[in-house]
């Protein structure tokens, strides 16, 4: 009425290849560091970008007249230059979708 014991199965054990060790190569080491490389680069770029924000702002607070066509007003230098970057910026990317979008392969109708 008891069924016989089973062996459990066994795995046979491979032996480690010994041919040749695993020796990495320079390209693969660049490889492994280039993450790390590109978050310390991006950093840099963001301290620099951080540190010429407060220099523009430092140096261009004095007031400046603007004559539009039908009037005129006055304005600190710094905040005409940041708006008009950040308008060219908006401008640029509103240009670049609509180009992608206008140049889409649409399939056939």
């Amino acid at each position: 009425m008891s069924e016989p014991e089973q062996e459990p199965p066994t795995v046979e054990a491979r032996a480690p290849e010994a041919s040749t060790p695993a020796v990495e190569t320079r390209l693969r080491r660049g490889i492994r560091y280039s993450h790390r490389t590109g978050l310390y680069v991006s950093l840099v770029v963001a301290i620099a970008t951080i540190v010429f924000l407060i220099l523009l702002i430092a140096q261009n607070t004095r007031r400046v007249k603007l004559d539009y066509v039908f009037g005129n007003t006055q304005a600190r230098l710094v905040w005409l230059v940041i708006i008009s970057a950040i308008t060219g910026w908006v401008l640029g990317i509103v240009t670049a979708f609509l180009i992608r979008r206008r140049t889409r392969w649409r399939g056939p109708t």
